[in-house]
């Protein structure tokens, strides 16, 4: 039931039969590649719970689909879930602060017209390794808290409406590997704690 929420809700045109089995049967619709090799759209699941009795969604991705609709709020739902892989579609609104329930990874939204601003409960997924949200149209400052993701490894922020200055905070993104900013409103000086993000390979 909450796949079928959340297929409605980001207006995914492609025919899929959901059923209970579905993590388990190939015949649902829901893994699609449309370019050799490339998956635009995957449903992942680990039946291993309870001893391989239940299955649990810990990744959906679909990208490259025009999807018009706006991110359900239903995807908290999934208590697993490690990945959220959106990009390059037209979805707009904005980020649900109930993604901060999830013990996402990957939160990867690039691409698209999600607006308003990042909901500070993001910066409570201390498992976040990857936060992918450039080329949208999010604006407002950049919420103090995601200092608290300390395993981040790629925060990608550019082409978006942000202003306001870097936060000190981020200083404690020392696993840092990948930093985009570019594009947008931001002001004051270069921060020295970059300095001690000593893993960075691109800045």
């Amino acid at each position: 039931e909450v796949l079928q929420r959340i297929y409605s809700g980001l207006q995914f045109n492609y025919r899929v039969n959901i059923s209970r089995s579905s993590c388990v049967e190939a015949s649902a619709g829901l893994n699609r590649t449309f370019v050799a090799d490339r998956i635009y759209s995957s449903v992942v699941c680990n039946c291993s719970f309870n001893n391989n009795t239940v299955c649990h969604v810990t990744s959906i991705q679909m990208q490259r689909l025009n999807l018009a609709g706006t991110l359900p709020v239903e995807f908290a739902n999934l208590s697993h879930l490690q990945e959220i892989h959106l990009s390059r579609n037209y979805l707009n609104g904005s980020i649900p602060s109930a993604f901060g329930q999830l013990p996402l990874v990957i939160l990867a939204l690039r691409g698209n017209r999600i607006s308003g601003i990042i909901p500070a409960e993001i910066g409570d997924i201390t498992t976040l390794e990857e936060l992918v949200l450039d080329d949208n149209l999010l604006q407002g400052n950049l919420p103090t808290n995601l200092g608290s993701l300390i395993n981040l490894k790629r925060l990608l922020l550019s082409a978006n409406n942000f202003n306001g200055t870097i936060p000190v905070t981020f200083g404690n993104l020392r696993n840092l590997t990948d930093f985009r900013i570019d594009g947008n409103k931001i002001s004051g000086q270069i921060p020295d704690f970059i300095g001690n993000w000593t893993n960075l390979g691109r800045l």
